[in-house]
């Protein structure tokens, strides 16, 4: 049969219900199904699922308006686990029951479902195109000659409005994820887009903006597999986060290092490497260098030669003694 791709979207939920509702997808559709993860604001989205805080986000409604497409809002209520009341499907999922009848009824049964084999390579990395970003995309956001305040906002709304000359940032206190998506835009700020923001507490842009990207899943992918860069200074990791890893990834790349030595000398995944590298492009705060230029040299593993010989050493002296 066929491979049929239905691209969803999920909007707004933390990684952990995002996996769970992942898993009990792929669990529901047919085999025949091939699942494509996308941004809410993808054009070519069948279905979208999005956590009830964000509905009526101006962002979400526009999508909603704009295209007339399956939906359910996510909550959580653990009396009513897995059930499906007025397009409000409840978490955590014991019994998928009745969000396998909803998928049957408005995708699997569906026959408007894009069937694409010829293509399928292409959407496959379409769905993380979204994050190739051009080159200049931030320093254009940091330009000196830039002296007007940023609004910072991607599908669920804002983000936070910036001042790239104060190097501050207030933030959206109403908005709970510290995460963006593909999605993520800037553009001047309006009157209107200050409404959305506390100017009580600005925060240093910066330091903010690192950790923004650093928890954004697969931002990664906006910078090459490798190459050799020099961080200009020291990130500062929100509370939250394990310190360990960023800063050991910090003093190598503070002497400058490449990407594939480090990820294979500390036995740290790629990905997670390189998504270091992605959120210090972000806040500015990296330079790309050249292969000859002067870099961080990983410490050599010796051998416990001394022991070894001595060793070697002792049943010599067996073989000898004894005839073998």
């Amino acid at each position: 049969m066929n491979k049929q791709y239905i691209n969803i979207g999920i909007a707004g939920l933390s990684i952990h219900d995002s996996d769970q509702l992942k898993h009990q997808l792929y669990t529901i559709f047919p085999q025949h199904f091939n699942i494509q993860w996308k941004s809410a604001s993808d054009v070519n989205l069948d279905c979208l699922f999005i956590h009830e805080r964000f509905f009526d986000t101006e962002g979400i409604q526009k999508i909603l308006t704009r295209r007339a497409l399956p939906w359910l809002k996510i909550s959580k209520d653990n009396q009513q686990s897995g059930r499906v009341r007025n397009n409000t499907l409840f978490l955590p999922i014991d019994d998928n029951q009745e969000l396998n009848q909803w998928i049957d009824k408005h995708l699997v049964s569906h026959n408007d479902l894009n069937e694409s084999i010829e293509h399928a390579q292409h959407d496959q990395i379409q769905s993380f195109s979204d994050f190739n970003l051009e080159d200049d995309y931030f320093k254009k956001m940091y330009a000196e000659d830039n002296h007007q305040k940023l609004h910072l906002y991607d599908d669920l709304g804002t983000i936070s409005v910036i001042d790239t000359a104060q190097n501050i940032a207030w933030l959206n206190l109403e908005r709970q994820l510290q995460h963006t998506d593909a999605s993520f835009k800037y553009d001047f700020a309006s009157i209107e887009d200050m409404t959305h923001v506390s100017r009580k507490h600005p925060v240093i842009l910066q330091d903010w903006i690192w950790n923004l990207f650093w928890q954004t899943p697969n931002f990664y992918q906006t910078v090459p597999e490798d190459g050799h860069f020099r961080i200009l200074s020291w990130p500062k990791p929100a509370e939250h986060l394990s310190h360990k890893q960023i800063f050991q990834l910090s003093a190598c790349f503070i002497q400058a290092a490449k990407i594939s030595t480090i990820a294979e000398q500390y036995d740290i995944p790629l990905s997670t490497v390189r998504q270091f590298i992605a959120a210090n492009m972000a806040s500015l705060n990296i330079k790309k260098i050249n292969l000859w230029d002067k870099h961080y040299t990983p410490p050599e593993k010796h051998e416990p030669t001394e022991e070894k010989n001595f060793v070697q050493n002792f049943f010599s002296k067996l073989r000898r003694k004894f005839g073998f």
